[in-house]
């Protein structure tokens, strides 16, 4: 319990985070000869050599913890999420933003798109229980983000600039110098562009996310806890897109779709699961992905069981988690539930 207490200090920023670098192993170099000007040489010589090979040993990997991963989110600026005459989509996916600046001046668009791009999605999971049409049992929502690798993500770029994208895929570290020029080339053209109606996206790309194997889990624990309801299974990236678009000036023009939209290119970012040291997020993204997700989901089970039973509707987050660590577990239901049969 002291731990999750010293651990939980980071998420509310009552404490400072520590990074700790494993120094590499000493290396053995052949000892010194030492002159022994004194002493008659011996008949037979005794002098031996030996050789030691030291093996570097890979960055010690992080166990999951919620609370430590969580402290990671405290990086990212939430604020810059809110861009002005920006319009987020009904399913919180796509923001779409329409000012004239953007999509007119390539000086102002090349650093937005910039520091767009360092953003990370916001991948949730959401389970929904329901029977008899729109009667719901539970609908939970998990926030999966703190499982991103939020250090570091590549950028992955097409060489075709207007879509149908035909050209080959380019993929480049986030710090890549090439980023900005290639980012340029594309923005140029799309504000040289006078089309009335054209769009340019930058996209948000999760991936090594297990959502087969998580959803498996939570069909086998919805059936451990007697419930024979419908169960809706949903992985959504929200805050994946951002379109600055340019709309014709007519609303007539709009209705009749005089001028079709003119799409280039998107920018993408791609995020990966975080493996618990540099050296294996870089390395065996599809096992990586897999590990974490496996421990995310043994680490979260009883809380996500607790709100099942509870018929609980709305985001299960670390208050939840913590209650589950600090002993409630609620009581099993003694029958079958969820279905007309079992609500007579």
């Amino acid at each position: 319990m002291a731990d999750d207490l010293k651990s939980s200090a980071h998420v509310w920023g009552e404490g400072k985070n520590e990074q700790t670098e494993e120094s590499p192993p000493a290396y053995s170099g052949a000892a010194p000869e030492e002159a022994i000007a004194d002493e008659p040489a011996p008949l037979i010589p005794t002098t031996a050599t030996t050789t030691r090979t030291v093996t570097r040993r890979p960055a010690a990997r992080a166990a999951y913890d919620p609370l430590k991963r969580l402290a990671t989110l405290a990086a990212v600026p939430y604020h810059k999420y809110n861009v002005a005459d920006g319009t987020l989509s009904p399913d919180r996916i796509s923001l779409t933003v329409k000012h004239s600046d953007l999509h007119s001046h390539p000086q102002h668009l090349l650093p937005f798109v910039l520091e767009q791009a360092a953003l990370p999605p916001k991948p949730t999971l959401r389970i929904v229980g329901s029977h008899t049409g729109d009667r719901v049992d539970f609908d939970i929502t998990l926030n999966l983000t703190h499982l991103l690798n939020l250090r570091n993500y590549k950028w992955r770029f097409n060489s075709a600039q207007v879509t149908p994208l035909s050209g080959s895929m380019v993929m480049c570290d986030k710090d890549d110098s090439s980023v900005p020029t290639r980012i340029a080339t594309s923005v140029k053209q799309f504000c040289k562009d006078r089309s009335e109606n054209k769009s340019f996206t930058l996209t948000r790309t999760v991936e090594g996310l297990p959502t087969e194997m998580l959803a498996g889990q939570v069909r086998n624990l919805a059936a451990s806890v007697k419930y024979r309801g419908l169960l809706r299974i949903e992985f959504t990236d929200e805050r994946s897109k951002v379109v600055v678009h340019k709309q014709p000036g007519s609303w007539f023009s709009s209705i009749l779709g005089l001028h079709p939209e003119k799409k280039y290119a998107s920018v993408e970012t791609v995020w990966n699961l975080w493996g618990g040291s540099d050296e294996e997020s870089e390395h065996g993204k599809a096992e990586v992905g897999l590990r974490a997700g496996q421990e995310w989901w043994q680490s979260w089970t009883s809380t996500i069981r607790n709100a099942m039973i509870m018929k609980h509707r709305g985001n299960v987050g670390i208050d939840d988690w913590i209650e589950t660590r600090m002993g409630r577990i609620v009581a099993e239901p003694r029958m079958e539930w969820g279905s007309d049969q079992w609500d007579r």
